[in-house]
């Protein structure tokens, strides 16, 4: 399972509990400096009723690598669990994030998920739009096509 290997696979993407740690301290800095972030969450959808897992993990390293390669260095990605990966995307308002999430969303036409069963849809999540705390954001990002 992706949650359970080591940082160098994975590379820079965080596992769940750091990630949601530095959500926190991100909602404290934006909320302390009256900023905006949002965070983009990609799900891997299965398409089929029945997949063996391997599917799903080679779909979920190819989106892990497509997220790294596209996101900059000072966005931070965290691995929410073996269907989800998120984003947050520091100093970014509401139509920051829609031209991130296009852009993201383009180059997902170039790699062949539905080949392997599987898609990915995207979620956004704004602060302050959709929680001003950690404990809003964190119900959005767990409801969000769990």
């Amino acid at each position: 399972m992706v949650g359970q290997k080591d940082s160098s696979e994975l590379g820079r993407i965080l596992n769940r509990e750091v990630f949601l740690y530095l959500l926190d301290l991100e909602v404290k800095r934006a909320r302390r400096y009256q900023e905006f972030f949002c965070v983009l969450i990609m799900n891997l959808c299965c398409l089929a009723k029945q997949d063996n897992g391997h599917n799903q993990q080679n779909c979920l390293e190819l989106l892990c690598n497509l997220v790294k390669e596209e996101f900059r260095d000072s966005d931070i990605l965290g691995n929410l669990s073996d269907e989800r990966i998120a984003a947050i995307l520091p100093y970014a308002d509401s139509s920051a994030a829609s031209v991130a999430r296009t852009r993201f969303e383009g180059s997902l036409k170039f790699c062949d998920f539905e080949k392997a069963g599987y898609e990915v849809k995207i979620d956004q999540i704004c602060f302050p739009a959709d929680g001003t705390d950690i404990r809003d954001l964190i119900k959005r990002v767990a409801n969000v096509h769990p």
